[in-house]
């Protein structure tokens, strides 16, 4: 499990940024917050965390002085600063000192998932552990496949694959799988949806014995590069049933019909196209149907039932015994709207119920919607309602 730690002089960053981690990051472990880098150090020489999150101005030690002490001490700290618009002087500055990369504040979540997931995997690379995304193969080889499935890596990187593979990859096949179909409407993925993907992917290719990996190449189109057996059905239904518990829509599906060289890999992504076949809805028969209404039913009982407590995607995916990047889908797919933005509306209709029929205070009518920050409940509220709680109070009150 890799370790984090969260630096912000704004305790409600650091708290947003755990919320994220845990929701889309399972496997790390947040080691604590600090308020300021003096802080944050002194955790850090208790326990060293594999990455840290950290504004860059803060008091007593800033993010800059704290990326300082780290390299001077020669920890092996990966650190991604967070700075606001118009501050790239120091963003320059945090380059140089090597910081592994930084987020303009206000961040964009999915911005966020992105760069800790690709300092993670850089993390797993460089220990020797099993990256998230291939769990067979080394970083550089993955890179290489990629370059060579669109003609992009020269002589001499190809010379540094052959030889460092040896014999591993000498024939493969390339499958092609695309949701929605070429010939069909496109639909955008989200990252982390596509992270879930082809970790299933390369699980299944890692458990059947495979030397494989797989990646999104395009908007909507996930190749898999693998040194085939004697029969890869398995392999290829395997696939396809994974790829049925996060679209409900037709996909197609292609595979390479011969066994080519890596400098061929263009080619047999070629071939794997026009060998391609439409997947149609298979998962939604009769007894599917039913069983994903009951499931979205339950769901939404949860909600209806928790969402004035700490509810989160995990603990209503570990409910229905699912996964949780699967209910994600299911759930926006069978009521058109998000889960978060399902809950959001729960708790933003029971705090107008009580603005109106109560002299609450909105600090506790906030904590009875769900919000254990009334500032934080407050932006919510405005952005839903597109007024404060206050003002909404007043409203109700002079119409009745």
């Amino acid at each position: 499990m890799l370790t984090t730690l969260l630096i912000d002089d704004e305790p409600l960053t650091t708290q947003a940024l755990r919320k994220i981690l845990e929701n889309h990051f399972p496997n790390i472990e947040v080691l604590g917050e600090a308020t300021d880098g003096r802080k944050a150090w002194e955790i850090i020489q208790n326990r060293v965390p594999d990455f840290i999150i950290s504004d860059i101005r803060m008091p007593n030690l800033d993010g800059l002085e704290l990326l300082d002490k780290i390299r001077h001490a020669e920890l092996p700290i990966k650190v991604i600063l967070l700075t606001a618009y118009g501050e790239f002087e120091y963003a320059h500055q945090a380059l140089k000192l090597g910081a592994s990369g930084y987020l303009l504040k206000p961040y964009i979540q999915s911005e966020l998932i992105k760069e800790v997931f690709r300092v993670t995997k850089e993390i797993e690379a460089e220990n020797g552990y099993k990256s998230i995304l291939s769990k067979a193969i080394p970083l550089f080889e993955e890179n290489a496949l990629k370059k060579l499935l669109v003609g992009k890596l020269d002589s001499t990187g190809l010379h540094e694959f052959l030889e460092m593979a040896e014999s591993r990859w000498e024939h493969c096949v390339v499958s092609v799988l695309q949701l929605g179909g070429s010939n069909l409407k496109a639909e955008e993925i989200e990252e982390v949806i596509k992270i879930s993907i082809t970790e299933e992917i390369n699980s299944h290719l890692f458990i059947l014995g495979y030397q494989g990996i797989s990646f999104f190449r395009k908007l909507n189109e996930i190749i898999m590069i693998h040194v085939p057996k004697d029969t890869d059905s398995d392999l290829i239904q395997g696939c396809i049933r994974i790829l049925m518990n996060y679209t409900h829509k037709p996909f197609q599906v292609g595979s390479s019909q011969s066994k080519y060289r890596p400098q061929q890999l263009s080619e047999a992504y070629q071939d794997a196209l026009q060998h391609s076949a439409v997947i149609p809805d298979l998962n939604i028969s009769k007894t599917s149907t039913d069983h994903q209404v009951a499931l979205i039913d339950k769901a939404v009982d949860y909600c209806k039932r928790y969402y004035t407590t700490d509810i989160n995607l995990q603990k209503i995916a570990d409910h229905l015994d699912i996964n949780k990047y699967h209910f994600c889908n299911l759930f926006k797919d069978q009521l058109h709207i998000t889960f978060w933005d399902y809950v959001t509306n729960l708790r933003v209709d029971h705090a107008k119920n009580l603005l109106q029929t109560s002299e609450e205070r909105v600090s506790s009518i906030a904590i009875q919607s769900g919000y254990i920050n009334s500032s934080h409940f407050g932006r919510v509220f405005k952005e839903i309602t597109g007024v404060t709680p206050a003002e909404y109070r007043r409203q109700t009150k002079t119409s009745s």
